[in-house]
């Protein structure tokens, strides 16, 4: 009752295939019942999945333990740490279910990665909230930059989701690639240059705080998930033996999490050190500016997704994204469709 029959790569679509994972796939025609089925068999995505509901019950844990800690009902300066902790159980949650349900069917499967996409840019408007707030360098509170950060993350925040979007749309996994790391290495890169500021010249207060070490071992291991994904180690090396344990993207998620934690130790860190200093330079922090701005973005992501599932919801869209020579035929192929309908 609980077993999952597997496939071969040759005996999947080409969309379904990850490089250098040979065997382990499920049916590209899965029914809901049983993906549910299959978190319970060794998959080549069981342990994508459990990586990721794992450390969100563990992230929620962890949220629900920080808002009695510093009593988030009547403490408005922990509220952007609360909107990043929810920004962080996002992402986890979305990507489990995403692996979990993304072989229900071709369109499917870019539906479920279209939603994941877009967690992780909410994940990266939480980190941007929460660095307004805690992180910024002493030198650059209330100047430009730091009236700027917030309305360009947002821009950053939305422009992640269309091209990390776009990226299932490119012809070959290598153009695939590069378009969705440039989708999230954008953001990540403008998102963290106060903290990368503030860990290279560090100001006197700053530069022997427990803080300080933490974003750094944060960055390290930013670097090593980043290289972990984009390189497809270990199993480029052996395709075949890591299909079910050890392949990259499982590394990645692991990677990813324990990054993330860092990155909570490292905000609560400053936000117990930095406190005096912070509540006497920068306004307290409000609700509109922090859970109502990531609602904001939710919504904003659920329409450009629904905008692209219902680009690839119909077969004949996308047959055309299939043959198309560029992503930007795409759209124009879509358009000319709908005047010949009309």
């Amino acid at each position: 009752m609980w077993t999952v029959k597997l496939f071969r790569a040759d005996h999947v679509p080409s969309d379904f295939r990850e490089p250098f994972i040979v065997s382990g796939y499920r049916s590209c025609r899965s029914s809901a019942l049983s993906c549910l089925q299959s978190a319970f068999n060794f998959t080549n995505e069981t342990i994508n999945f459990w990586t990721h509901f794992l450390a969100f019950v563990f992230f929620a844990w962890r949220l629900g333990y920080l808002y009695e800690e510093y009593d988030l009902a009547n403490d408005r300066f922990a509220l952007p740490l609360f909107t990043f902790g929810i920004s962080c159980c996002a992402y986890m949650l979305t990507s489990s279910t995403a692996h979990l349900f993304n072989c229900v069917s071709e369109r499917g499967r870019h539906i479920c990665f279209f939603l994941d996409y877009s967690a992780l840019s909410i994940y990266s408007l939480g980190s941007a909230i929460v660095y307004n707030y805690y992180v910024f360098p002493s030198s650059f509170v209330n100047k430009t930059l730091h009236n700027m950060y917030i309305p360009m993350a947002c821009i950053m925040a939305v422009v992640c989701t269309v091209l990390a979007c776009l990226s299932r749309l490119a012809r070959g996994p290598k153009y695939q690639k590069i378009l969705r790391l440039s989708a999230f290495v954008l953001p990540y890169a403008f998102c963290s240059f106060p903290l990368l500021y503030r860990c290279y010249f560090c100001e006197e207060e700053d530069c022997s705080s427990e803080a300080l070490l933490l974003h750094k071992q944060q960055f390290v291991l930013a670097f090593m998930t980043s290289f972990i994904y984009a390189t497809h180690i270990p199993e480029c090396f052996a395709p075949g033996r890591f299909d079910i344990f050890g392949h990259s993207h499982q590394l990645f998620h692991v990677m990813g999490v324990i990054t993330t934690y860092r990155q909570m130790q490292a905000l609560v860190s400053d936000l117990g050190q930095r406190r005096a200093f912070l509540l006497a330079a920068i306004a307290m922090p409000t609700l509109g500016g922090t859970l109502a701005l990531l609602g904001i973005l939710v919504f904003i992501n659920l329409i450009i997704v629904t905008g692209f599932s219902v680009l690839v919801w119909k077969p004949e869209s996308l047959h055309k994204i299939k043959t198309s020579k560029s992503i930007v035929n795409i759209f124009a192929l879509e358009n000319g469709s709908s005047k010949k309908d009309d």
